[in-house]
């Protein structure tokens, strides 16, 4: 059931217009990802390239924050890429609290790089010249 709602999740973000109200709704997703109990995990999600998957799911953070924010701040670069850092660490604290989940410091370290990277990539994607 999970796996499903996280499959239609990109397509009901997409047709949200707000690019704010986008960003803050995958923060809250993120959380509610992270507070899974350990064993609650599915074992098709357990056993993949976990670091992979949090430099793609931050990669999406990245992605959004500079997007939501590109309008009302010169360079949102300089804003979302340390927020992404923080939020990864305070993503990793969180999960220190839910049962059967660990904090890494490595799982921050791929948070940083993912958030980087969408933000790079937003960066080329939204200021092309036209």
């Amino acid at each position: 059931m999970l796996l499903i709602y996280w499959i239609k999740f990109p397509v009901q973000l997409a047709a949200m217009k707000d690019s704010k109200s986008q960003f803050l709704l995958y923060l809250v997703l993120i959380i509610f990802g992270s507070s899974i109990p350990g064993n609650s995990v599915p074992h098709l999600v357990a056993l993949t390239w976990d670091k992979l998957l949090h430099i793609i799911e931050y990669s999406i953070l990245g992605w959004l924050g500079y997007r939501a924010f590109k309008s009302d701040i010169e360079n949102p670069a300089f804003l979302v890429v340390p927020f992404g850092i923080l939020f990864g660490c305070f993503d990793e604290a969180w999960q220190s609290i839910i049962p059967g989940r660990f904090p890494s410091h490595y799982d921050v370290i791929a948070d940083g790089i993912g958030v980087i990277f969408g933000t790079i990539v937003s960066y080329f994607i939204l200021n092309k010249p036209k």
